[in-house]
């Protein structure tokens, strides 16, 4: 895999590209199996629907979250970085957020003391609060940010871009989901794109740590970028002074 992505998520590795294959298979493998339970009624046990508390996906998103938090928490302490201490304790509060429902339950506690009409009240509760603790969270990521030597930088931003695709999936997904019923084709799909779409960034963000983590791996984005720009040159622009064919 050479494509820019898949050198900066670092899959140029042998063993970060067979856990990748492994990770998303079963993220993908849980999305498939939710769409034919849906639809098709295969298999008949619901042990695998994305809504169902402690069901098959939300414990493997739970793992796989607490695989993140503990890689960024060993980083941190084997490299003495601040900024992945932030990073470990984001996933640690998406961790117990999940497990315990905070965002539903903090989402009630703010649609209570403010006036919102149904049925808006619950997306955007949730929306307030995750915003709050969002807001708290990365500004301690950007003070950690600040002070890391460049290439601990380079993986913070890597690590910003993948939970900023989690987030639209678990937010930006499940407030349009908020605004529609909980039945029919429009529920499945949606189901299938926010709870589908989390544990698939979760198993991509997990198979990056272990890259930096254990396989040496440091995203060069300045470099890739320039390396980027020179591929897209005419073949003529690249060849090198005085060189003849």
């Amino acid at each position: 895999m050479h494509t820019r992505a898949a050198i900066t998520l670092g899959l140029a590795h042998r063993p970060v590209a067979g856990l990748f294959g492994m990770l998303v298979t079963v993220a993908l493998g849980l999305n498939l199996i939710f769409l034919t339970h849906s639809f098709l009624g295969v298999p008949e046990w619901p042990g695998f629907v994305f809504a169902l508390e402690r069901g098959v996906p939300e414990v493997v998103g739970y793992v796989f979250t607490a695989w993140a938090a503990g890689l960024a928490l060993y980083l941190a302490v084997a490299h003495r970085q601040a900024v992945l201490a932030g990073w470990s304790a984001v996933f640690v509060v998406l961790l117990a957020d999940d497990y315990f429902m905070l965002h539903e339950r903090m989402a009630k506690v703010v649609s209570s003391n403010i006036t919102i009409p149904y049925p808006y009240g619950q997306p955007v509760g949730e929306i307030v609060w995750l915003a709050a603790i969002g807001t708290v969270l990365l500004t301690v990521i950007a003070v950690g940010h600040r002070f890391a030597a460049p290439e601990w930088r380079a993986v913070s931003r890597v690590l910003t871009a993948l939970l900023a695709l989690l987030v639209l999936c678990g937010v930006g997904i499940d407030a349009v989901h908020g605004f529609t019923t909980n039945r029919g084709v429009w529920h499945v799909v949606l189901s299938s794109l926010e709870d589908g779409g989390e544990i698939l960034m979760l198993a991509i963000t997990v198979t990056f740590l272990f890259g930096v983590a254990f396989c040496e791996h440091r995203p060069a984005l300045d470099t890739l970028a320039r390396r980027r720009a020179a591929a897209l040159l005419p073949a003529a622009a690249r060849r090198r002074p005085g060189r003849s064919d």
